[in-house]
């Protein structure tokens, strides 16, 4: 990556892609370049993957921040290895997006939140795609826990399901509601406190029997055998374009919470599942992060456009994160990350 060039006139601010070519590093160059008006070019997107290029998960999410700041694009088709993105104003207003080709529709509802939360003016979102898909936020992530985060970075955002859908070629539909951004302050979460809740949250649609129940019983089960750990539940019906179940996660602490995604899997047992599920949370007690490591590159762009940064410890630090923060001080933020890969470690963001 380059940084943009320091002249009277304001110039596009240059992305790698052959070093940096990862969809979380175009969605965040997207929400940042929208809210700050400032515009960038990404090259040789993807250039060394088998399939090069901007992919239709990648459009999706373009057009779609594209259309809440009345962008100007150059390149933004299937297999483009070069993309401009030249953002207008801000546009609060009614927005409907149907995400086709096999992306998750909860990318572009992430994103297009991320933009419109910082608007004057109150916003609608509705967005049909995939809800529930693999290396992607699940609806349930994002309306439970990443909205929850955001929010101390002064994102005021609802978000509702209207139909699940567990496969990339279903329909599946969301509704967000942003209002105009509260004032933020500094987010400290460095110090996550004692644990107060651990909250779960099973689901399933278009299923028979009681795959959620079973999934809950062993997750819970397993708790209370191995740290005498209570928790509460909520077992959920979807209305479901296709079939399928998930589950989550929540540990609540006095300054911090971390959330535990998990998608059923037809070759895992219900019971196999909800017990991985479950270790995965005693793993994360057994350190002293304060969010896990999906939330803590989720969080960098709120923090920075907020106003007031923050610093955050998660419980690895990720190549998603370090693309992240590196695509933020681009865009002139003060953001460094600190740990090492793998390891615990955080991100710190601060005013420009």
């Amino acid at each position: 990556m380059t940084a943009p060039d320091q002249g009277g006139v304001l110039s596009l601010i240059r992305i790698d892609g052959a070093q940096h070519d990862g969809g979380q590093v175009l969605r965040a160059a997207l929400v940042l370049s929208a809210v700050t008006g400032q515009g960038f070019e990404v090259c040789a997107f993807r250039a060394r993957r088998l399939r090069p290029g901007l992919q239709s998960s990648h459009l999706a999410v373009v057009r779609a921040v594209a259309m809440t700041c009345g962008a100007r694009l150059h390149g933004a088709f299937e297999g483009s290895s070069e993309l401009r993105f030249e953002p207008g104003a801000l546009s609060s207003g009614d927005f409907e997006f149907d995400v086709a080709g096999g992306a998750a529709g909860t990318f572009v509802v992430q994103s297009a939140l991320s933009v419109l939360a910082r608007c004057a003016a109150q916003s609608h979102l509705r967005v049909r795609g995939a809800t529930h898909l693999p290396r992607s936020p699940s609806f349930h992530y994002l309306a439970r826990h990443w909205l929850s985060l955001a929010a101390r970075a002064g994102v005021d955002a609802r978000m509702s399901l209207g139909k699940a859908s567990f496969v990339a070629r279903a329909e599946g539909e969301m509704r967000a509601e942003t209002r105009p951004a509260r004032p933020a302050e500094a987010v400290a979460l460095e110090h996550r406190g004692a644990l107060v809740a651990i909250r779960g949250v099973c689901g399933a649609g278009g299923l028979k029997g009681d795959v959620a129940q079973r999934m809950r019983d062993a997750a819970a089960g397993l708790l209370w055998e191995e740290r005498r750990l209570g928790s509460d539940w909520e077992l959920l019906d979807l209305p479901a374009a296709s079939a399928g179940t998930f589950a989550q996660m929540e540990l609540v602490f006095e300054r911090g919470q971390a959330a535990f995604p998990l998608l059923g899997e037809r070759a895992v047992r219900a019971e196999v599942a909800g017990e991985r599920l479950a270790r995965r949370c005693l793993r994360f007690l057994e350190g002293e992060a304060v969010v896990d490591r999906f939330a803590a590159d989720q969080l960098v762009v709120p923090l920075a456009v907020g106003g007031a940064g923050g610093l955050v410890v998660t419980e690895a630090v990720t190549d998603h994160l370090i693309a992240v923060v590196a695509v933020a001080r681009l865009f002139g933020f003060n953001a460094r990350v600190w740990g090492a890969r793998g390891a615990c470690g955080g991100v710190d963001v601060t005013r420009s």
